[in-house]
Formats: structure tokens, sequence, C-alpha cells
């Protein structure tokens, strides 16, 4: 939207094709009799300068209508559109995300409200929003279990507790579970950290949603 489209500029045209006369640098608003009047063509150019709304427009496109240069109190209200809301209480005290990550939820949330349900679906939404390996089971009577392998922050898991943005069908109860691999393990001496039954006493900490 940088040119007008009524007074424009011969080497801002894109499509010459749209032009009615590409021969001429002349304004298509002014009648053919006066177009070649310098007077009238400077006084076309006046009156647009003035009235032209392209950098108003432009403006209200990148500071409201595009979620991707939204900010402020626009980043709030696509918020609002998709279901999030950037405050939130973190460890009992009152936070608010700054503009890129709330983005980033935005647009998280604006996925999640399309995609499907499925358990790689969730997967791939999880390890995405908290940049660590995240898997489900569903055990196919209404319940579900999210581990995740690592330690979420404060910030993260209070995501998870406030956004329902699991994206999952409905049911009756989901648990999350992080484990910490570099937690030490239980195991016998020369055995290489094998067990009876080959497993790892590895214990894991479930996080109430």
């Amino acid at each position: 939207m940088a040119d007008s489209a009524t007074w424009r500029n011969i080497l801002s045209v894109e499509d010459f094709r749209k032009l009615s006369n590409v021969r001429s640098l002349i304004s298509i608003a002014l009648q053919s009799q006066y177009s070649h009047s310098e007077r009238y063509r400077q006084l076309g150019l006046l009156f647009n300068a003035e009235i032209d709304a392209s950098p108003q427009l432009d403006a209200f496109f990148n500071f409201i209508l595009n979620p991707d240069t939204a900010s402020g109190v626009w980043l709030d209200w696509w918020g609002k559109r998709v279901g999030v809301n950037r405050n939130l209480v973190v460890d009992g005290q009152d936070t608010r995300l700054d503009d890129e990550f709330f983005r980033f939820l935005i647009f998280y949330r604006a996925v999640v409200n399309v995609s499907n349900s499925t358990a790689e679906t969730i997967n791939s939404l999880l390890t995405r929003l908290i940049g660590l390996p995240a898997f489900v089971t569903d055990y196919q009577d209404m319940t579900i279990t999210i581990r995740i392998v690592g330690d979420p922050s404060a910030v993260q898991i209070a995501i998870l507790q406030n956004y329902g943005l699991l994206n999952r069908p409905a049911g009756v109860l989901a648990n999350v579970e992080t484990v910490v691999p570099n937690n030490l393990v239980f195991g016998f001496f020369g055995s290489n950290l094998l067990p009876f039954n080959q497993g790892v006493f590895n214990p894991s900490k479930v996080i109430e949603i």
C-alpha cells in the first residue's frame, strides 16, 4: 500500500496490464483534455498527498490487524480472539507475559483450536510449547497421561495449568508428569544400571492441572 493506485508512480507499478495506457505517465484521475496541464497535475498530486490514507492504513494493518507485528493492547485483543490471556499467576505472583512470548502463545493456541486431538499432534505441539520432549499415553478410558522429559519452568507449568492447551477430546482425567533423566537412578554395581526386570527407579513429578 505504499502508493495510491489513482496517483500512481510509474516506478512502483507491479502489473502494467492493469493500466489503461502504459505509454502515458498521466494519472487516470485526470480527464484526457487536462492530462497534459502541469498545473492540474501538480494540483492533483497535492490533493492526493493531503487525503491519501495509505500511511494510516499501513499503520492500522501493522499495529492492529497483523498478529505478526501487533503489540501491546492490540496483541491482548488478539489473545482474546483465540482464548488466552497474558496475565497469569506463577508461584503465587502476578506475571505478565512479554509481547514476543505472548505472540507465540497466541499462534500456538490458534493452531490448537483447529488441530486434531491425536497423540502425535499433542506430542508435537507440547514439545514446541515447552521446548522439551513430551509424549502422551491415551488409556482409552477417557484418561491420558502426558510425560515431559526434563524440568519445565514455572511459567510453562502455569500455562499448562491455566490455558487448557492439551488439545484433547472430552475426558475425565489428564495427568502430567515430568521426568528428569539427570537424576540419580537405582541399580546394582557392575550391572550397568540394569536392575531386576531391566527397569530403573527415576521418580517423576506430577503437575496438577
